[in-house]
């Protein structure tokens, strides 16, 4: 069986705002290691991830393991020698050392897929994703569809009671706290960050 679908040393990324593919995207590529006799894989997410009751993302064959978000370099708990691939999904919550974490994989010859948001609700680099896509041996820029008007979407729009979150809002939200927040896909025209310079 060729290991078209197993390249060891190999960092691949998926990346784009919400609502893009991207967690698909990244099971859509382990996939065929589940058919394949003698490949594993391993996936993780960080525990800040919360949305796993009304994500479609989550209902899906990898038995996910949550890592703390500051704590990436737990992942080495987990990952042994039979493992061939891991994945990593919703990168853009992990702290900077998810990149050391990410590189000392691939000197173990792992095939490294991750997947997250490339920027943050203000349109800037999101945590170390900046850093993973820099590193990245392949990456996959993916886009949705704006909610105003159709076109392609590149950001995410953050809305607080149903108003664009100022660029003065904390990065992360805790849900449940505070004012409702939505979130929303939008294009270059319609994403809005007042108070941005």
């Amino acid at each position: 069986m060729s290991n078209i679908f197993v390249r060891y040393g190999v960092i691949e990324g998926f990346v784009g705002p919400m609502a893009s593919g991207k967690s698909s995207a990244l099971l859509k590529r382990v996939d065929p290691l589940r058919w394949i006799p003698g490949k594993n894989f391993i996936g993780f997410k960080p525990k800040t991830d919360n949305r796993e009751k009304h994500c479609r993302s989550t209902e899906n064959f990898i038995n996910w393991i949550h890592i703390p978000a500051n704590e990436p370099e737990r992942i080495f708990e987990y990952v042994n020698q039979s493992h061939d691939l891991v994945a990593i999904d919703e990168a853009q919550f992990f702290d900077k050392k998810i990149v050391e974490v990410i590189l000392k994989l691939q000197k173990l010859m792992k095939n490294i897929v991750f997947a997250g948001l490339d920027s943050d609700f203000r349109g800037e680099p999101f945590g170390a994703m900046k850093e993973l896509m820099f590193h990245s041996n392949e990456l996959t820029k993916l886009h949705a569809i704006c909610n105003k008007c159709g076109e392609p979407a590149y950001y995410t729009q953050r809305l607080i009671e149903g108003e664009p979150a100022p660029y003065t809002a904390p990065i992360v939200s805790i849900e449940g706290k505070g004012k409702k927040e939505t979130y929303e896909s939008r294009c270059f025209k319609h994403h809005v960050v007042p108070g941005r310079k």
